[in-house]
């Protein structure tokens, strides 16, 4: 909570709270940096699912996570191989030490003409296994304990980086009067600010609001509108000047809405307490912001209302449906100092003019609250209403002033308008919100199917991963072992009994524990080096084949902490603890099968309390067992709960501070850890009751030796009371060995469980994809929509009988109220989103019958308003993927978008963390393109959008030299640009697309920087009311009237 804000990196805190503090044995330095960049990518990935199948990225990020996995498993096989050694030393200290002792006794024996007695034999081996079972405890644990100190030793680390620095002032009363200018009582003063040493942010700012005011800042993109609200909250530090506030009481809604996974009304509220006044008022205030917002048209036609499941990241709602509850909370929590980045840039014309008339018209609620706002937007229709604009550009104050002097000079955009259309008013915001039932409750997905009694088929699942090769050796190996390492005791009684050949069964008992040694090394090498890396492969590729192939309702309805939590605790649990625990458990039944023998056939009485013995413990280890693995897997289910928690935590940490929410999150977060420890705790409970049980049953078997020994000691040997009673000493141990190691791993099935039932997670493209369209396909780009009705469930129709014909080269732009179903259409066409009835052809060709990866590498080309960017990859594989072009048509593409300016002056050391890609020829010709995009200064969203159109033009010019004419999809491109680059973005839409005979739709509120790139008569206008399409064909002078409308 004290740490920076750090967008683009946050894989080091989550493999630190994930992988470091619950796993601290075995782990070294070169295999976290790994897991922190498999995180990292995975968490990205998974966040932006539905950009990663628009865009085609599926198959080309499936296989970098999985090579990512294929390095760490290759790193994570020389620290196994320091284990196997490990092992094979410390287990050399238990097997040799009885064998060295004995045959040296044995020749002193011979040298003074003496044999080895009974007494001797038998006591010498009781206290070597006394003593080297605990010493070989500790060598085990050593290099734990080492392992742990380093990871405890990266969490100091990460502590102990400087914490953000508040360097506000917060303006006292006398402060106030001393100030020196015309507003009385300010609320924001900015005097000579600076941002950024080498990389200079801002500069030359200084600026004064008065308190309940309303003030916007406008400039281009990347000018720093953002950066400037940041320092505001105090999440940039400046290099020079001050900032100081009449309070630290401050409503933040950021340009992307952070949003926490629970119902809309759970966001609304946040953790503010209203409470303190009557619970009537709190539900008063709660509807008026509902109604101010314009949510509650939107409520309504959601199926559970304000109590609809937002999803992680707010993936139930619309773009605009996000902003506009994110803008509800920072309105109930009634701070003195409200923030709003570019919040309307989301929303059609209509319901932003609503809203902001709302908010500052005459009798507005800011208004009447006087409550001190700051606006970051570049639409014209505001600046009316403020009382303050500010104007940044090229990182400083262009112009700043009153609206009646300011002469404002830019040519604003306009936003469609449906006051010559149909009602607004009855049109469904059922459109990508959506998901009527499976929103009613949260994912219940963890669920385990083993949880009750335990599954059998869960070991031919993870056998058919193991292979039958290694599955082999590893029964043969454990076989061997439990053998020779069990039967010295046989061999010794016979030792004892001859008592003449000393020299001969010395040999023997040396031969048996070399046997035993290189058995136990064998099988160490077998789970280490070959089981558990090849396991871990397949189940791993297994997994992230299955969520990446699973269809967008899945990520709606499944919490991205249980994602994560399957590629992290999951996979921690199958490399660890699964291939340990299953080798433990063969090994510990095998010995006692082979120590029930020996016991038997040393004390024959003995074997007729066999039956009551296995009948007592079966009955412990059946309430045992189905004890520990409820509360086992309890514990695992909880932990989805810390991940969930943390990553939105560090997500939204702008907004959690700014809302002075942090020791709610932090309270929210021990909740959860502390229910995470609940179940450990008792099973640490239920283990101790196991130890006494046992040691009794150990016990009580020992003292009936003993006694039938002394009852019948006529009838038995000293040598078979000595072995009886040494395999009595060992057997307790193996007995609560295998009882617990048991639980251990029908618990870490439980991953293999979880896996498991993920094989029935729907694949994409439920159709027969039999089409094989020609190489060339499409070549023309001409979409046909026939009669298509679409929705997300059967109660929840986003498309109603749509028809269309969109000829090839045409220019089609899709309008229409937020969350009316825009964005829907872009989904039918990659089919993201299956249809009800209908069809869609591209070219003649049922699109249905096509292959998914083919149809969304080949034949379009979309552009999300949601980015996709991995910090931790290179700016090239951020670029391009599937590295299919040269790096100087990659410079070709920034320099177009204007981006290649900005990463040449944001990063000045790329020798230092440059990731060079191993080609040769084209490619290496620039290396700044192989830098972590993370060492560069961060994009703003505006220059994400850019950076989304970039790797745009990179495909479109790739297919096109291939003879290909894919679709382009732009959704909402040019909603965080100011008037001047948007005007560009369209004019290299129109240069690059257009011209060269793409068929291009737009998604887009604002239409009047597309005005003049619209061709009478070639292309149209679509609006979306109420999932039903009305066009407007062959653009006349009429058509461009509207489209200039404010």
């Amino acid at each position: 909570m004290k740490s920076p804000a750090i967008s683009y990196d946050n894989g080091q805190a989550t493999t630190l709270m994930s992988t470091d503090a619950d796993s601290l044995d075995g782990v070294g330095e070169m295999i976290h940096e790994i897991w922190a960049q498999i995180i990292e990518v995975t968490i990205g990935v998974t966040f932006t699912m539905k950009v990663v199948k628009m865009l085609g990225y599926q198959s080309s990020l499936t296989s970098r996570i999985q090579e990512l996995r294929e390095e760490e498993l290759w790193a994570a096989s020389r620290l196994r191989w320091v284990m196997v050694y490990y092992n094979m030393s410390a287990n050399a200290l238990g097997i040799f030490s009885p064998a060295i002792t004995l045959v040296i006794s044995a020749l002193i024996s011979v040298a003074r003409g003496g044999k080895l007695d009974t007494e001797t034999a038998f006591t010498t081996i009781a206290i070597l296994s006394m003593v080297t079972h605990p010493a070989n405890m500790v060598m085990t644990i050593v290099p734990r304990v080492v392992a742990a100190f380093a990871g405890f030793e990266r969490i100091q680390t990460f502590l102990l980086q400087p914490s953000l620095q508040d360097t506000r002032q917060v303006l006292s009363e006398n402060t106030r009067n001393d100030l020196l200018w015309d507003w009385s009582n300010p609320a924001i003063q900015i005097q000579d600010l600076r941002i950024g040493r080498e990389q200079l942010v801002l500069r030359n700012i200084n600026m004064h609001i008065a308190a309940g005011t309303f003030a916007i800042i406008s400039g281009p993109t990347g000018s720093g509108k953002s950066t400037l609200l940041r320092a505001i909250l105090g999440e940039v530090v400046p290099v020079q000047g001050s900032i100081a506030l009449s309070t630290r009481s401050i409503a933040y809604c950021a340009q992307k809405p952070w949003l926490q996974n629970g119902t809309i009304k759970e966001a609304i509220c946040g953790t503010t307490n209203m409470y303190s006044d009557s619970e009537e008022y709190h539900e008063r205030w709660y509807h008026e912001v509902v109604e101010i917002c314009c949510l509650t048209h939107d409520l309504k036609n959601l199926p559970d209302g304000d109590q609809t499941q937002i999803g992680s990241k707010g993936l139930n709602l619309s773009g605009g449906q996000r902003q506009r509850v994110a803008l509800a909370r920072a309105l109930f929590a009634k701070c003195d100092i409200l923030l709003l980045d570019d919040t309307f840039s989301g929303l059609d014309g209509e319901t932003e003019r609503t809203i902001f008339k709302n908010l500052f018209g005459t009798s507005g609620l800011i208004r009447r609250l006087r409550t001190t706002t700051i606006l970051v937007s570049n639409s014209s229709q505001c600046f009316h209403a403020a009382d303050h604009i500010v104007v940044l550009k090229d990182h400083e104050i262009l112009d700043q002033g009153n609206w009646q002097i300011f002469q404002f000079k830019a040519a604003f955009s306009t936003k469609f308008s449906s006051s010559s259309s149909n009602n607004y008013n009855a049109i469904l915001a059922a459109s990508f919100e959506k998901l009527n039932n499976q929103l009613r409750t949260r994912d219940e997905t963890e669920i385990d199917l083993a949880r009750k009694t335990g599954d059998p088929t869960l070991y031919g699942y993870y056998f058919g991963y193991i292979g039958f090769r290694n599955l082999l050796v590893l029964v043969g190996c454990t076989m061997s072992y439990s053998f020779f390492i069990t039967f010295p005791q046989y061999w010794l009684q016979l030792w004892t009994d001859d008592g003449s050949r000393d020299l001969f069964y010395a040999c023997g008992f040396l031969f048996l524990s070399i046997m035993s040694w290189a058995s136990t090394s064998t099988l160490m090498w077998s789970v280490l080096i070959r089981l558990a890396p090849q396991s871990g492969s397949r189940l791993h590729e297994r997994l992230l084949n299955i969520v990446t192939s699973a269809p967008l309702l899945y990520f709606s309805r499944t919490d991205v902490g249980s994602i994560l939590n399957r590629f992290s605790q999951d996979m921690q649990l199958v490399d660890k603890e699964l291939p340990s625990a299953l080798q433990t458990v063969m090994i510990q039944i095998f010995k006692l099968l082979m120590q029930v023998i020996l016991l038997c056939v040393a004390e024959k009485w003995l074997a007729l309390s066999l039956p009551a013995c296995v009948l007592l413990v079966y009955v412990i280890q059946k309430a045992y067992l189905r004890t520990s693995r409820q509360l086992r897997f309890l514990e695992l289910e909880t932990r989805a709960g810390v991940f969930s928690n943390f990553l939105e935590t560090v997500e939204g940490l702008e907004t959690i501070r700014s809302f002075g929410w942090s020791k709610a999150m932090i309270d929210a977060n021990v909740l959860s850890v502390d229910n995470s420890q609940r179940p450990e705790f008792l099973l640490l409970c239920l283990q101790r009751w196991l130890n006494i049980v046992l040691d009794l049953l150990a016990a009580a078997i020992a003292t009936g030796a003993v006694t039938f020994a002394v009852a019948f000691r006529e009838h038995v040997s000293g040598a078979q009371v000595g072995i009886a009673l040494n395999i009595m000493l060992v057997a307790n141990t193996t007995l609560l060995r295998l009882v617990g190691n048991w639980t251990t791993l029908e618990t870490s099935l439980g991953a293999i469980a979880r896996l498991k039932s993920l094989e029935t997670t729907p694949f994409e493209g439920g159709h027969a994809e039999t089409s094989e369209p020609p190489e060339d396909w499409p070549s023309r780009g001409n979409i046909e929509f026939k009669n298509i009705t679409a929705s997300y469930q059967s109660g929840s129709v986003a498309l109603q009988n749509l028809s269309l014909n969109v000829p090839a080269g045409q220019k089609l732009v899709v309008c229409g109220r937020t969350g009316s179903g825009k964005s829907t259409l872009l989904l039918t066409l990659l089919r993201l989103l299956d249809l009800q009835s209908g069809k869609i052809e591209l070219d003649g060709i049922d699109i249905k019958h096509v292959r998914l990866d083919l149809l969304r590498q080949r034949c379009f080309i979309a552009v999300s308003q949601d980015p996709l960017l991995l910090p931790n990859e290179t700016l090239r594989f951020n670029l391009d993927p599937d590295t299919s072009v040269t790096d100087d048509a990659l410079v070709d593409a920034l320099t177009e978008t204007g981006l290649w300016l900005h990463f040449l002056e944001s990063n000045t050391s790329y020798d230092e963390g440059a990731t060079i890609i191993d080609v040769s020829g084209d490619f290496d010709k620039h290396p700044i393109l192989h830098c972590k995009l993370a060492l560069f200064q961060e994009l703003s969203v505006g220059q994400c959008q850019l950076f989304a159109l970039c790797r745009a033009l990179v495909k479109a010019r790739f297919l096109r030299s291939a003879g290909l004419k894919p679709v382009i999809a732009l959704d909402e491109v040019t909603s965080s640009l100011d008037v001047e680059t948007e005007s560009t973005v369209y004019e290299i839409v129109d240069r690059e697309f257009t011209k060269n005979g793409h068929t291009v739709i737009i998604v887009a509120h604002r239409l009047g920087a597309l005005e003049k790139y619209m061709k009478v008569g070639r292309n149209a206008v679509a609006l979306i009311v109420d999932g039903k399409l009305q066009v407007i064909q062959d653009i006349g002078p009429n058509t461009l009237q509207l489209l200039g409308q404010e």
